[in-house]
């Protein structure tokens, strides 16, 4: 049976040593696994167990499976369908030189996407590695590195694999150290963009009293204050706010900044804005059936004061009757901070160097590290069929401060 290993590596150490981890932390294994597949990316930093904080290194996940169990290796880049839905393009003109999807078109069947954010079809095809496996319901957990561009891969996988908790983080953004637009590995190869990643699961009918891999992805965000109050959202289009109860969004969130600003007496350096939105439990019951969490946190990217308009960064919709409220970043981080158990492993992704965990006992093994770009997250989920709300399916969060943590049994 095959073992694998996720690696995540700061960017301290020479390339050529980087960019060959794969290989060297697979010779290290090969006392212990005969065959041994390597995954990773490079990260802004790991997390240490010691510090309970961000420092640079290696941080090293090793699985082997038990009788029963299984995996599965994978990468899915541009050749398998995958689009960049978050590329911005200056002018009208759609840029053919930046869009490698193009060259593989031909290749691809269209099937039409549902988001009324993006209107894009999607092209996203699995690799084989995936869509060979036997039975999707036995998929429990699936791990992957990635760029910013994890979207339709994310749809693709809570359709194909619903059953299965998503984990994945965001590589750092690497041009300046190698060259590269992101540092992905995958045993002997490096690639600058798509995803890297392994599907883990167990063959209920061979073995089955073994329990689930993995608990629930659990998100903490260190750094967020509250601005206002809760307003219930009555109009909206996509991921675009147009009405609140208390008015307008673009007027609201003014009128909460500018008392806020009056209360603490000027105003922190960063001034990135966002919202948390909670999904009422009349519609956690109803229309929002699939739903993994009760609210989610999104950064304000826009807003039109004329029209009253206030855009969310999401790819996803927002629906009338759900609640938001208005956050800004804090000096420091707050008291909220990941707390990890004391025996079992935990793997934790991170948002941003300024991320903490917390260990409730010394015992516990962590692997994880950090990314400005963030990390991706999913649970199961008991409709496939689902419009793309910001609460059905796997969710993409880059909330500075932010840490997911998955417990690993």
């Amino acid at each position: 049976m095959e073992s694998h290993c996720f690696v995540l590596v700061s960017q301290q150490y020479k390339v050529s040593d980087t960019e060959n981890i794969a290989q060297t932390v697979k010779a290290k294994f090969c006392s212990v696994a005969r065959s041994c597949k390597v995954f990773g990316a490079v990260v802004d930093g790991i997390f240490s167990k010691q510090t309970r904080s961000v420092v640079n290194g290696i941080s090293v996940l090793f699985y082997q499976p038990e009788p029963g169990q299984f995996s599965r290796s994978f990468y899915i880049g541009d050749e398998h369908g995958r689009q960049r839905l978050r590329e911005v393009a200056v002018g009208r003109w759609h840029n053919q030189t930046t869009d490698r999807f193009i060259r593989h078109q031909d290749k691809i069947s269209w099937m039409q996407g549902k988001s009324t954010v993006t209107q894009a079809a999607s092209h996203l095809q699995l690799p084989s590695e995936l869509c060979q496996i036997e039975d999707p319901q036995d998929v429990q957990l699936i791990m992957f590195a990635s760029d910013k561009e994890t979207r339709q891969v994310l749809d693709a996988l809570d359709i194909q694999f619903p059953n299965a908790i998503k984990l994945g983080i965001v590589g750092a953004q690497t041009p300046f150290f190698n060259g590269r637009e992101f540092t992905l590995l995958k045993d002997s190869w490096v690639y600058d963009s798509g995803v890297v990643g392994v599907a883990f699961g167990s063959c209920s009918d061979k073995a089955p009293g073994l329990t689930s891999i993995a608990g629930v992805p659990k998100v903490v965000y260190g750094r967020l204050k509250p601005i206002s109050g809760q307003y219930k959202i009555l109009k909206c289009k996509g991921n675009v706010i147009l009405e609140l109860e208390q008015g307008d969004g673009a007027h609201s969130l003014i009128a909460a900044l500018r008392k806020a600003r009056v209360e603490h007496q000027g105003h922190d350096s960063d001034n990135r804005l966002f919202a948390r939105v909670t999904c009422t439990q009349d519609q956690a019951n109803n229309c929002e059936a699939g739903a993994s969490e009760s609210e989610k946190v999104f950064q304000i990217t826009g807003g039109n004061p004329a029209k009253g308009g206030l855009a969310l960064d999401t790819l996803c919709d927002l629906a009338p009757g759900q609640l938001i409220q208005f956050m800004m970043l804090s000096g420091s981080p707050t008291s909220q901070t990941a707390t990890m158990a004391a025996m079992n492993s935990q793997v934790c992704f991170g948002a941003d160097t300024s991320a903490e965990i917390t260990c409730s006992g010394n015992n516990a093994q962590i692997f994880g590290g950090v990314s400005e770009s963030g990390f991706s997250y999913g649970t199961p989920i008991s409709n496939t069929n689902h419009s793309k709300s910001v609460f059905a399916g796997s969710t993409e969060c880059a909330v500075p401060g932010s840490v997911v943590t998955l417990e690993l049994k």
